[in-house]
């Protein structure tokens, strides 16, 4: 017979290092499949590639974690990031200074997203209309303020910013990091973050234990489109343009993302780590899926068969551990 004390640690080990890290062993196993069918993966040039690559969906889907584990959608932030770097670009040639320039296009784009939870809060509407039809004005916008045409030819100085190097680490990485643990904290040890995941747990139970959901809704969206926003920044520096269609799609990227790293699409929980790994998994599978010359549309498919996956996986781990804190109970 296993002891009390026993019991306790087995169900920890379950839960803390097997469950609420899936997505470190599904990327890992990813990693070795890829490593043994293609010789060009492990190399040290194409792992920065990977890093680099997922750089920009990492900051989107850290954000939209926090969204998630609130019992929240936005399927606006992949729009709102071709937007953040359209506006940016715009201020950068009419000649103003770079740190004012993304200071006022965070700014901007961070009021959109209070905008969306504000709406969602006043008028009762659900947040998948609002946000759809939020990414409709985004675009529209976008398209008008070019003219459907990129906004080409930015500053060395800001190109710095997605093509630079500290070191032999890229900017973007630093940018990622420091993005990564600020979310954390505040999923993880502030009050407002408690009242996210609290009111994705049970939004009546979090209202009857006296939490302001409609302001908790309106903090969670605007720090997925800050997140959003960061992202677009670090993507017009990358491409030293501002492109029509950046950030297409991008939102289907983020739930493939979140969900794999062990957020539930029913909230409650919010794995930022998870998320970082999620992402991981991603870029491994489209890296993975170029070396070997797979057509880019069965990536696509790809990353539909991942979120079903990822769901499936969830939903079984769950009922898994489930029934082991059963036994050992």
């Amino acid at each position: 017979m296993l002891t009390k004390e026993k019991k306790d640690l087995f169900k920890k080990i379950i839960n803390r290092v097997i469950v609420d890290n899936k997505a470190f062993f599904i990327a890992l196993l990813l990693a070795i499949v890829l490593a043994s069918m293609t010789p060009l993966f492990f190399t040290t040039t194409n792992l920065f590639n990977v890093f680099r690559q997922i750089t920009t969906m990492t900051i989107l889907s850290v954000g939209f974690t926090i969204v998630l584990g609130s019992r929240e959608i936005d399927l606006s932030v992949g729009a709102l990031l071709g937007l953040v770097g359209v506006v940016l670009g715009k201020m950068l040639v009419a000649g103003l200074p770079i740190w004012l320039a993304i200071l006022l296009a965070l700014l901007f784009g961070t009021v959109c997203g209070v905008i969306s939870g504000g709406l969602i809060t006043m008028f009762q509407i659900p947040a998948f209309i609002v946000t759809l039809a939020m990414a409709q004005v985004y675009r529209g916008t976008n398209y008008l303020i070019t003219g459907m045409a990129p906004i080409a030819k930015l500053s060395k100085d800001f190109a710095k910013i997605g093509q630079g190097y500290w070191g032999p680490i890229p900017i973007p990485v630093f940018i990622l990091v420091f993005v990564v643990l600020v979310v954390y904290i505040i999923v993880n040890k502030t009050l407002f973050g408690r009242h996210a995941i609290a009111k994705g747990g049970n939004i009546e139970a979090a209202r009857f234990a006296g939490i302001n959901v409609g302001r908790v809704r309106i903090g969670v969206y605007a720090i997925a489109a800050a997140c959003a926003s960061i992202a677009g920044v670090v993507m017009t520096a990358r491409a030293a343009s501002a492109q029509i269609g950046a950030g297409q799609g991008m939102e289907m990227d983020a739930i493939t993302a979140v969900v794999i790293g062990g957020t539930p699409v029913y909230g409650g929980n919010a794995n930022v780590i998870g998320t970082l790994f999620g992402c991981l998994i991603v870029g491994i599978v489209n890296n993975g899926l170029n070396l070997m010359g797979v057509d880019s549309n069965w990536q696509v498919v790809a990353k539909g068969l991942l979120i079903l996956i990822a769901v499936m996986t969830d939903t079984f781990s769950t009922r898994l551990y489930g029934k082991m804190q059963n036994i050992t109970g």
